[in-house]
């Protein structure tokens, strides 16, 4: 019994370890990865949308990808990732930082909108989820606006 624990605890120390060790440029890769697999469920439905026949099932696997994703946003921007903190392009503006609480209002917006975009999407019907789906793209425009350098 005790080895088990001696075990656990090492597997939790080695995780809080790797936790920490993760570098600046690694958070900003890792954000990138997470943004485009957003990036690309919004792109799947659009498309599917522009169908005469939107399938459904790409659009209900999408929005669950968006609305897992979308409450974790807030958490991808530490300290240290802004622009002038790390070697690897980032699109992100300072001003993630220095107006921390309007990119968590705007982060929260998105969330919500998410989980109301999946709650159409679950419901399968077709006006419901261009109606949601309009309002969740307006969220990505606003933080964008505000918060991403357009070059990037």
């Amino acid at each position: 019994m005790r080895s088990i624990k001696l075990l656990v605890s090492g597997l939790v120390l080695a995780g809080a370890v790797a936790v920490h060790a993760a570098t600046p440029d690694d958070a900003v890769n890792a954000r990138k990865q997470n943004f485009k697999q957003i990036g690309g469920a919004a792109k799947a439905v659009g498309d599917t949308l522009k169908t005469p026949a939107p399938d459904l099932a790409t659009i209900k696997k999408s929005a669950a990808t968006i609305a897992g994703l979308a409450p974790k946003v807030s958490t991808w921007f530490p300290a240290g990732t802004g622009p002038d903190k790390v070697s690897v392009k980032t699109g992100a503006k300072p001003e993630i930082w220095s107006d921390n609480a309007g990119f968590k209002a705007a982060a929260v917006n998105f969330s919500k909108a998410a989980a109301e975009f999946k709650v159409a999407a679950d419901s399968g019907n077709l006006d419901a989820i261009k109606a949601k789906m309009g309002a969740l793209g307006g969220t990505c425009k606003a933080c964008h606006d505000k918060y991403r350098n357009k070059d990037s």
